[in-house]
């Protein structure tokens, strides 16, 4: 029994599948390689920073090349974004 539809308000996470343009890919693995190099540092020269910004500018700059299907299972994204606190 239905009560005014709001059954198919409540649903069960699906997988997305996410269109992605190759200079997206590579603008995001620009930015993984430099937070996983800087992790373990207190400190970061502005001109480091400055480097990763601009090749990260420059892989979005690129012209429009054919896009790549991206499944992407969120549990782990969430599970890599966690940082230790530390002491």
């Amino acid at each position: 029994m239905s009560i005014s539809g709001l059954e198919h308000l409540v649903t069960e996470p699906q997988d997305m599948k996410i269109v992605v343009p190759e200079n997206v890919v590579e603008a995001l693995s620009v930015v993984d390689r430099a937070l996983s190099s800087y992790m373990h540092r207190e400190l970061v020269s502005s001109t480091e920073v400055t480097d990763v910004l601009l090749d990260v500018r420059t892989a979005l700059n690129r012209t429009a090349q054919p896009a790549t299907d991206v499944s992407i299972d969120l549990s782990d994204v969430e599970s890599g974004m966690e940082v230790p606190a530390q002491a």
